[in-house]
């Protein structure tokens, strides 16, 4: 599979795993805990993704491409390992096989990126 593949579908599960995470309760970072949760917190949640995912994709076309992509793939490798390390704390509420799906997939398409093409 070619690096830019493995590039997008890792930033691809990577997003989607983080609009999952604002229909969870404690997946939010705005709510201190379930009840003062409220959906203008879900709101701001998701919409202050559009300018993070717009300035990931803007400079991942341009002349920065390769270390913001490096960055990502590794950043989607250590998300891995700490979802794993958190998955027995109360408050952890990625624990259904989408949101596991979502996780382990982005690190291991991130993974596959960082191995050289001809180790491929």
């Amino acid at each position: 599979m070619r690096s830019d593949s493995l590039y997008r579908l890792t930033a691809a599960c990577l997003v989607t795993h983080e609009l999952e995470s604002t229909l969870r309760l404690s997946g939010n970072p705005f709510a201190a805990s379930a009840h003062t949760f409220t959906s203008l917190d879900q709101q701001i949640f998701l919409w202050a993704h559009v300018p993070i995912v717009f300035g990931l994709v803007l400079l991942a076309e341009s002349g920065s491409r390769t270390a913001l992509r490096y960055g990502l793939c590794v950043f989607a490798v250590v998300h891995v390992g700490l979802h794993w390390f958190y998955r027995d704390q109360p408050v952890y509420d990625f624990g259904s096989l989408a949101s596991w799906a979502l996780i382990l997939l982005a690190g291991i398409f991130g993974a596959a990126y960082l191995v050289p093409a001809k180790a491929r």
